[in-house]
């Protein structure tokens, strides 16, 4: 049953694909797609009554620990897939329910989570993050099923790294030049120190600080290998409780067709650590706003491919 998007005891998320229900199931149950939610389980693991651990960055604002139970409960391959969602603090009981409607063209994709106490006010908070996590994760799906439309092979994704894409219909001098400009960079960070990108560079960037983390929003960033306009390779290192995390950032740009496959790819989580999982998760969704923008500021300078 799919709940009304009147019903503040849930949320509702869809979109349309224009791809059949049964390719719309694979990019769900991929392996890149499963590694956004939990290292514990693998695609062929998703079957009515696996378990599976979420973790996260804690949230205390809505009762949340950074630690979810979840146990699939009802799966139909490419129909509906169903789990449930608990957290130690008792704090969660939420029920997700995927479910995929052929339609003429394509498939639409609704995600419904329910169980929200309107009697809670921090579930009220929680419902509203949820929805705009849920949108993340649609953006998600849809380079998934993009990704082989374009030609483009991404590099690897596992627990070490993440890699994330978009074809923009625009030459690759022009994706590059967008990239490195100092408006692009100084969308994303509160200040920054940007003089060029070339080999050898450096740059320090402030950000928000994660006081939860210990990290108190200064990284600096040195740049490993430049070559324009194909590659950016830099490294930087975020200090997590006392521990460093050091991250390699490349930015991969191949012509194609009708345009250019931009690849994003970040590496250098320990997944023997559940703080690097957790800051995995929540870098990765930061990077699809990212993206997002540099496609607005392509259209803003026009000159399509």
């Amino acid at each position: 049953m799919t709940a009304s998007r009147d019903d503040l005891t849930s949320v509702t998320v869809g979109r349309f694909f224009p791809y059949p229900a049964e390719q719309v199931w694979r990019a769900i149950t991929s392996a890149a797609s499963i590694s956004d939610w939990t290292t514990d389980i693998g695609e062929d693991s998703v079957a009515a009554g696996k378990s599976f651990t979420f973790t996260t960055f804690p949230m205390p604002e809505v009762n949340f620990g950074g630690r979810g139970e979840c146990e699939f409960t009802d799966v139909v391959p490419a129909e509906r897939m169903v789990y449930r969602f608990s957290t130690p603090e008792d704090s969660w009981d939420l029920r997700v329910t995927w479910t995929l409607h052929p339609e003429p063209g394509g498939t639409r994709l609704l995600v419904v989570h329910n169980g929200f106490d309107l009697a809670n006010p921090a579930h009220g908070r929680l419902r509203v993050l949820v929805g705009d996590i849920w949108a993340l994760v649609m953006s998600r799906i849809e380079e998934l099923l993009i990704v082989p439309e374009s030609g483009g092979d991404p590099p690897p994704d596992d627990a070490t790294a993440f890699s994330l894409g978009e074809f923009y219909r625009h030459s690759a001098r022009t994706v590059w030049q967008v990239i490195t400009s100092k408006e692009f960079v100084g969308d994303l960070v509160n200040d920054h120190d940007l003089a060029s990108v070339e080999t050898g560079s450096r740059l320090s960037i402030t950000t928000y600080p994660v006081p939860l983390l210990g990290f108190a929003g200064r990284v600096d960033m040195e740049f490993l290998q430049v070559r324009e306009p194909e590659l950016i390779v830099s490294t930087f290192e975020i200090p997590i409780l006392g521990g460093i995390t050091a991250l390699r950032m490349t930015w991969r740009l191949i012509p194609r067709i009708g345009g250019t496959q931009l690849w994003f790819t970040l590496g250098g989580f320990n997944p023997q650590s559940p703080l690097n999982r957790q800051l995995r998760s929540v870098l990765r969704g930061g990077v699809l706003p990212v993206l997002s923008r540099v496609g607005e500021l392509l259209e803003g300078r026009g000159h399509r491919v």
